[in-house]
């Protein structure tokens, strides 16, 4: 049920970009304030946590994750969308030291034709706090900048569209991440001075290139990967489309 409700935003979504892109105009005869855009600002204290277990799930939309340094800090957050029953849930608990963060789009979005639907958010975790995170992303856009931020693990899956993570920067610790991504457009952004490794990259459908050429074999090394520095080693899921490296010094 939840995945059906899923497709009919997704659906309606595509259908104002189409109208969007076509210079077409609907016109409302009375404004219904069930689908008008609200925007709500969210700022979620540590409450003295030492570490993060944040999850992030945004069914469909467009997404902006980023770290934040403010002092203090588990999360900043700016949510834009529409409708009315689209507000994002936002939890969060501290047991024994580490802080449980819970971003969601509800379950039960529904939305109705030609209904208007927006859901735009800008989302900061806190950078200093080891943080394990999680992603489930559904459909739309994605641009989830770790740099500074001080991973711990990940666990992200795709979804439907084109998402750009990047992992850049220099690290302290090494850390497992596990990516699966759907149909669209994948890209990793790494660290050249810093050990990565890829591996699945001959699964799924769809060209692999890393800094401009093209991966072949099952895994994938950057040249920093023989070194005794910090270490991110990536498991992929390759589903539909095109993955993407990029070496950042």
């Amino acid at each position: 049920m939840r995945r059906n409700r899923t497709a009919v935003a997704a659906a309606a979504l595509a259908l104002a970009l189409l109208v969007g892109v076509t210079g077409c105009t609907r016109v409302r005869l009375q404004d219904n304030p069930a689908t008008a855009v609200n925007t709500l600002n969210k700022t979620v204290s540590l409450d003295g946590a030492t570490h993060l277990k944040t999850e992030v799930s945004m069914g469909v939309g467009e997404l902006k994750l980023s770290g934040v340094e403010a002092s203090g800090t588990a999360m900043t957050g700016t949510f834009v969308y529409a409708p009315t029953d689209w507000l994002p849930e936002v939890a969060y608990a501290v047991s024994e030291g580490t802080g449980t963060l819970s971003v969601r789009q509800p379950a039960e979005s529904g939305v109705k034709p030609f209904d208007r639907v927006q859901n735009t958010w800008d989302v900061r975790i806190a950078r200093a706090v080891p943080t394990d995170l999680t992603l489930r992303l559904g459909v739309g856009s994605s641009t989830v900048d770790l740099r500074g931020v001080d991973v711990t693990s990940l666990d992200a899956v795709t979804g439907v569209g084109e998402t750009t993570i990047d992992l850049s920067g220099a690290r302290a610790d090494g850390f497992a991440a596990r990516i699966e991504s759907g149909v669209g457009k994948l890209t990793l952004r790494l660290p050249r001075l810093v050990g990565a490794r890829v591996t699945g990259a001959k699964g799924g459908l769809g060209s692999f290139m890393a800094d401009g050429e093209s991966v072949t074999s099952d895994s994938w090394v950057n040249d920093a990967w023989s070194g005794s520095g910090p270490k991110i080693d990536i498991v992929l899921d390759r589903g539909v489309g095109e993955v993407r490296i990029l070496l950042v010094d």
